[in-house]
């Protein structure tokens, strides 16, 4: 049965971000809207299920309204989504029941949740957060097409798919997190309100990919070195301590409406299974732009880079496949 899940996380777009800086606010109602529009694509290509997580704001209920009698939704057997696990435990359900690619509607976060439960399922990220690096601003008629195509073989995830990498976190020997985009390590001792906006209290930082056209902290690598989600390495970033060879000052945009000078002490490129340690303690460690991970005395913590990230659904390419078939 070819099927599309659908993880749309009603909180993305609404954190302290709103406050310190100009981030835009996507409410539940266009989020719904997005979902009408997503749901009509996937029911085009004629796949047969659309699974969807539960949320305590029904964003999918007039969606299924629309496609009622057209195509088979189901939602996903589990209490309402009302925190960040429950978006892995959804991905994860989905993937067990043989979703063929999954739909999210949110940021950065938001993805990076639910690929620790979707495993080789691919993703088609549409951007709702505030951080929107991994998601693109994909009309959502088009990214319903697009996971449809997927899920009804029409074209291959080989064909279709780039490999995203990780950074991947461990203490004491073991993977605790990772992130998708970026993992700064923060002076800030306590997890708190989690986002990150202060680019003083930056350690050092970690980023998968950075992208001259994206916002938030991995822009800062941007200005160092661009790099793509599917080049070969990543890049390391140190902000604080003695100057190295490679120590400069850059001007970029780390938030909406916010674009900072940043003073970089050394950085280098960074290899697949290289470790990097991270010596700051106390600290925090934040991933894709929220703190998760704090650093607490007698742990050692260090980070690496791994190649076997989400598969994301790269829609141009798909629009431009299906348009020569």
């Amino acid at each position: 049965m070819s099927t599309v899940g659908i993880v749309a996380n009603p909180a993305a777009g609404k954190d302290i971000r709103r406050l310190v800086a100009h981030g835009r606010v996507v409410s539940n109602q266009e989020k719904a809207n997005i979902l009408r529009r997503v749901f009509a694509g996937v029911v085009s290509t004629g796949a047969d299920r659309i699974l969807v997580m539960p949320d305590h704001s029904g964003l999918a209920r007039p969606a299924a309204a629309d496609v009622e009698g057209k195509i088979k939704v189901e939602y996903v057997e589990m209490g309402v989504a009302d925190h960040q696990g429950a978006s892995t435990n959804a991905a994860k359900a989905m993937r067990e029941q043989g979703v063929d690619c999954i739909v999210t509607l949110g940021g950065d976060g938001t993805n990076r949740v639910v690929a620790k439960g979707a495993g080789e399922v691919p993703l088609v990220p549409i951007s709702t957060g505030t951080n929107n690096v991994f998601p693109a601003n994909t009309e959502g008629t088009l990214a319903g097409i697009a996971a449809g195509a997927l899920a009804t073989g029409v074209l291959t995830r080989d064909e279709a798919c780039r490999r995203s990498k990780r950074i991947d976190i461990y203490v004491n020997g073991e993977r605790q997190d990772d992130a998708l985009v970026d993992a700064a390590v923060s002076t800030q001792m306590f997890v708190g309100a989690r986002a990150v906006w202060d680019t003083k209290s930056l350690h050092s930082m970690f980023l998968t990919r950075a992208e001259p056209a994206s916002i938030g902290l991995s822009s800062i690598g941007s200005r160092i070195m661009p790099i793509a989600i599917d080049d070969d390495h990543g890049l390391y970033i140190r902000f604080t301590g003695e100057p190295g060879p490679n120590a400069m000052s850059v001007r970029a945009p780390i938030g909406p409406g916010m674009i900072s000078d940043v003073e970089i002490q050394d950085w280098k490129i960074m290899m697949p299974g290289e470790r990097i340690d991270i010596d700051l303690k106390p600290g925090t460690v934040a991933l894709d732009g929220e703190r998760e991970v704090e650093l607490l005395p007698n742990n050692e913590v260090y980070a690496m880079l791994a190649m076997d990230g989400p598969w994301v659904v790269d829609v141009p390419k798909t629009m431009m496949l299906m348009a020569t078939r």
